[in-house]
C-alpha cells in the first residue's frame, strides 16, 4: 500500500514537471521584452483604439466600421477597467508610448501561456503525455508563434477555442473513467449474481447534468470565439464530432450548437438594431474583396519557420494516414475556408499552429519506435524533447531579444508634444489652433484616447480634403508608398508644402542577413527604420 501511495506521488511529482517544462519555456518566449519585440502592427493600433473607446464609454465601433466582431474589444475593455489602465501617472521618466503597450502586449503574452497550458491538456488527453510535451514545448518555442505576442484578434480567440475543445475532452475523459469503474464493480461482483444489467449499464453513454451543463459552457466558449473573429467558426465540424463521439446522441449536438450559434448573432443584431446593417454587410464584404492567396501566406509560413512547417504538414499526412480524425477535422476546415477567401494574412495562420503541433508531436512521437533497444526506445522521447526545446529556444532568442520599435515610441512621443491639448469643450478650441494629422492609423488612438489631444485625424488612404489649415504629416515606409502611388497627387501637394520638423532612424539589423533563418521571420516584423515629421506651420 505504502509503494501504490509512492508510485502515485511519484507520478503526480513526474506530471507537473510535465506541464512545468511548456509553461516555463512559453513564458519567456511571450513575455521577454514585449515592447520591443515584435514591430508594431497597423491592426494592433487599431484594435486598442477600439478597446479604450469601449472601455471609457465612446462606444463599441469609433471608426464605423463592421470589419471585425466585438467581443475581442469587449474582452480588452474590461481587463483594462479592472487593471485601471491606462495608468499614466505611474510613467515617471518612462516613455508614455512604449508604457502605453507593454501591458495589452504583456496580456497577449499572459494568453500565449495560457494557449500553452490548454493545448498540453488537450494532447495529453487525447495522446497521452509524451506527444503533449512535444506538442506544447513546439507551441512554445517555435519562433512563428511569436505572432501571438501581438494584439491581434487571433491572439484573443485561441484561449476560448482551446477551452471549448478541452470541456469536450475532459467529458471524454470523465466517460472513460466512468467505464473503468463500472468495470471494477463488475468484477467485484459475485458470480451468481446477473451481470448483464451492469454491462448494459457500463455501455451506456457518459450522460449527467454535469454533461449538458459542460456542453452549454463549451458552446459559449467557441460561440465567444466567433464572435472575436469570424473564422473561429471552422471548429464547428471539429466539435459537433467530439461531440457525438462522446455522447451518441444528436440531442446533444444541438445542444452544444446553439450557445456556438447564438452568441457570434449578436453582432449582425446589433447592426440591424442600430440600423447599420449596409454598412455591416459592406464590412464583411470587404474582409473577403482583398487579393492575397493562402499559397502566399504558406510559402511565408514556410520561409520564417520551416521546421514547424514541415512537422506540421508531415503530422497531417501521418494522421491522415493512420485514420486519425481529430487533428483532420481541426486543421482540414481551416484550410478550405483560407483557401476559399480572397485574403489571408500571416497572422490568419495562428489557428492552424495548435492543430500543427499536435499533428507534429504525434508524428514525431511515433520515430524510432521500432527500435529493439528497449532503453533506447524508452529515451527517445526525451531526446526529441531537448532536442526540440533547445533549436526552438535559441531561434526565438535571437527574435525576442531584437529592439524594432525605438522609433516608433520616439517619434509618437514627440507628436504628443507638438499637439494641442483638449483641456476645455473642442468648440471653445480657436479653429486657427486645430491640426490635421496625418498618417497611418496606428499612430491615432493614443493622442485622441490617452492624451485627449485635440486634432483630425486623417488616414493617408482617404480622399477627403483636410478640415484645418495645419496640418501635420507622420512620414514613414508605407507613406512613402502612398506618396509614390499613381494616386498620391493630393498628398504630394500637401507634402511639397511642408517642412521638416524632426527624424528619427533606426538600424538594428546591421550585418542580419534577413534571407537566413531565423530572421527571415524579420519579414513579418520589419523595423520603422525612420519617421518623419513634417508640418506645414
Amino acid at each position: 500500500m505504502n509503494l501504490r501511495l509512492q508510485l502515485k506521488g511519484g507520478t503526480k511529482q513526474l506530471s507537473l514537471v510535465f506541464i512545468l517544462i511548456p509553461l516555463v519555456l512559453s513564458a519567456y518566449t511571450h513575455l521577454w521584452n514585449p515592447t520591443g519585440f515584435p514591430s508594431i502592427h497597423v491592426d494592433e493600433g487599431h484594435y486598442l483604439r477600439k478597446a479604450i473607446s469601449t472601455e471609457t464609454g465612446q462606444g463599441l465601433q469609433p471608426q464605423d466600421r463592421y470589419r471585425a466582431p466585438y467581443f475581442g474589444q469587449i474582452f480588452l475593455a474590461g481587463i483594462f477597467s479592472i487593471i485601471g489602465y491606462p495608468n499614466l501617472d505611474s510613467l515617471g521618466d518612462k516613455n508614455p508610448v512604449e508604457h502605453l503597450y507593454l501591458v495589452p502586449r504583456v496580456i497577449m503574452g499572459i494568453l500565449a501561456v495560457v494557449d500553452t497550458f490548454l493545448l498540453y491538456r488537450i494532447t495529453e488527453y487525447r495522446y497521452g503525455r509524451n506527444v503533449a510535451l512535444i506538442a506544447s514545448v513546439l507551441f512554445a518555442v517555435m519562433p512563428f508563434t511569436w505572432m501571438t505576442r501581438r494584439i491581434f484578434l487571433e491572439s484573443i480567440q485561441l484561449p476560448f477555442i482551446l477551452t471549448s475543445i478541452l470541456l469536450i475532452l475532459n467529458l471524454s475523459r470523465g466517460s472513460q473513467l466512468q467505464s473503468q469503474q463500472l468495470e471494477r464493480k463488475q468484477q467485484q461482483l459475485p458470480q451468481h449474481q446477473d451481470k448483464q444489467q451492469l454491462q448494459q449499464k457500463q455501455q451506456q453513454p457518459y450522460y449527467s447534468e454535469y454533461t449538458k451543463f459542460t456542453l452549454i459552457i463549451s458552446g459559449i466558449f467557441l460561440g465567444l470565439a466567433i464572435f472575436t473573429k469570424i473564422p473561429a467558426f471552422t471548429i464547428i465540424p471539429l466539435g459537433m464530432v467530439m461531440t457525438y463521439v462522446v455522447t451518441r446522441k444528436k440531442k446533444y449536438v444541438i445542444l452544444w450548437l446553439i450557445p456556438v450559434l447564438l452568441v457570434p448573432l449578436l453582432w449582425p443584431i446589433h447592426a440591424t438594431l442600430s440600423g447599420d446593417m449596409n454598412d455591416w454587410i459592406d464590412g464583411v464584404r470587404y474582409q473577403v474583396n482583398r487579393d492575397r492567396p493562402l499559397i502566399n501566406t504558406l510559402n511565408t509560413f514556410f520561409q520564417v519557420d520551416p521546421v514547424l512547417f514541415i512537422l506540421g504538414l508531415g503530422g497531417l499526412v501521418y494522421s491522415a494516414i493512420k485514420k486519425d480524425y481529430f487533428v483532420l477535422l481541426w486543421a482540414i476546415p481551416i484550410i478550405v475556408f483560407l483557401q476559399g477567401i480572397g485574403y489571408v494574412s500571416s497572422f490568419h495562420i495562428l489557428l492552424l499552429l495548435p492543430p500543427f503541433c499536435i499533428a507534429g508531436a504525434t508524428m514525431i512521437d511515433k520515430i524510432g519506435n521500432n527500435i529493439s533497444n528497449i532503453r533506447m526506445r524508452n529515451m527517445l522521447p526525451y531526446i526529441r524533447i531537448a532536442a526540440i526545446g533547445i533549436f526552438g529556444i535559441i531561434s526565438s532568442t535571437m527574435l525576442i531579444t531584437l529592439n524594432t520599435n525605438t522609433t516608433y515610441y520616439q517619434a509618437l512621443a514627440f507628436v504628443l508634444s507638438n499637439l494641442p491639448d483638449s483641456n476645455t469643450n473642442s468648440t471653445n478650441i480657436n479653429p486657427a489652433d486645430k491640426v490635421t494629422l496625418i498618417g497611418n492609423p496606428q499612430y491615432f488612438w493614443i493622442p485622441e484616447f490617452v492624451f485627449d489631444k485635440t486634432f483630425d485625424a486623417k488616414n493617408y488612404y482617404s480622399k477627403t480634403p483636410f478640415k484645418t489649415d495645419k496640418y501635420m504629416m507622420i512620414i514613414d515606409s508605407g507613406f512613402v508608398r502612398i506618396l509614390n502611388g499613381d494616386n498620391s497627387s493630393r498628398l504630394s501637394l500637401a507634402y511639397n508644402a511642408t517642412h521638416n520638423l524632426a527624424r528619427f532612424e533606426q538600424n538594428f539589423t546591421g550585418g542580419t542577413d534577413v534571407n537566413k533563418y531565423p530572421f527571415t521571420n524579420l519579414r513579418l516584423s520589419p523595423e520603422t527604420r525612420f519617421i518623419e515629421l513634417r508640418t506645414n506651420y
